[in-house]
């Protein structure tokens, strides 16, 4: 089987545990920075080409995109999918779940809970929605971002509207959440791949800090989940249509709510805190999916 990993780092962890699992069980696999491609609609044919050699010779596609690559690399899925060539996961399915509302939109209209969520195209009448949202703080995050970059808490009034003005003036839209006290600076991420649960890990933030990132200094720790984490986490990758999924659970005194989900997740810290050989499990289903 022929693998192509789309991806701008071929030093990521992620990327090169994946190429190199791939070797190691005989498939060929290369690593494709999504801005070689050439998209070819009418004239002479639709077709893809990479650094002007022809690329739709590939068993499958396995995106690993960034933030500053998922506009183009969603474009470069979309056309490796209208060529033939199956991906995992698909285009659509990435820019829904990357976009934060949108998803929670998803995940809702499937019955998942989630958490009160609200967006604004103005201050104009800020006081009165975030008091159907909940209490103070809240936290402002905006609808496309990654590794808890750009997330805001902010515990007055008067900070919550200076921060949704500015923002309206800058035309960046963010969602108004209510900070959920109790988890306390913690959080579930649960590995979904091919429907399965295969890998999960509690996250803490370091003192002083309300995010639970691993890139803003979080500790992780491996756990064995519970039917009710496992399910929610399954669904929630399902409701995207994400074959692989990194799904972040939010323990509430209600019960667990699906905070987003990640549609490229990392799993270095993964692998590490749980000992699973997440790679094998990635490759192993593409070769089903691939050739079931």
């Amino acid at each position: 089987m022929k693998i192509g990993i789309l991806s701008r780092g071929p030093q990521n962890h992620s990327t090169r545990r994946l190429s190199e699992t791939a070797l190691a069980a005989g498939h060929a696999a290369e690593i494709l920075d999504p801005f070689g491609f050439y998209l070819h609609i009418g004239g002479t044919g639709n077709r893809i080409t990479y650094h002007e050699k022809p690329a739709e010779d590939f068993d499958v596609i396995v995106p690993r995109l960034s933030r500053t690559t998922a506009q183009y690399g969603e474009e470069v899925l979309a056309h490796f999918e209208w060529v033939g060539t199956p991906v995992v996961n698909r285009a659509k399915s990435i820019a829904a779940a990357r976009h934060k509302f949108h998803s929670l939109r998803i995940l809702a209209q499937h019955g998942l809970p989630v958490p009160s969520s609200l967006t604004v195209g103005s201050a104009t009448f800020l006081e009165d929605a975030v008091a159907e949202v909940g209490e103070y703080p809240f936290i402002l995050k905006p609808f496309h971002g990654t590794h808890g970059t750009g997330v805001m808490l902010l515990d007055t009034p008067t900070s919550l509207t200076s921060a949704v003005d500015a923002l309206c003036d800058l035309h960046q839209d963010y969602v108004i959440q209510s900070f959920i006290a109790e988890a306390g600076g913690v959080d579930i991420r649960v590995l979904v791949v091919g429907g399965e649960a295969v890998a999960a890990m509690k996250r803490s933030a370091p003192p002083g800090e309300f995010r639970a990132n691993i890139h803003k200094g979080a500790s992780g720790e491996a756990i064995a989940l519970t039917d009710e984490y496992t399910h929610l986490a399954i669904g929630a990758a399902a409701a995207l249509e994400l074959e692989i999924a990194g799904v972040d659970l939010l323990p509430t005194n209600e019960g667990p709510v699906v905070l987003e989900v990640n549609p490229s997740p990392g799993f270095e810290a993964l692998e590490s805190v749980t000992g699973i050989d997440i790679a094998s499990v990635i490759i192993g289903f593409l070769t089903s999916y691939v050739m079931p």
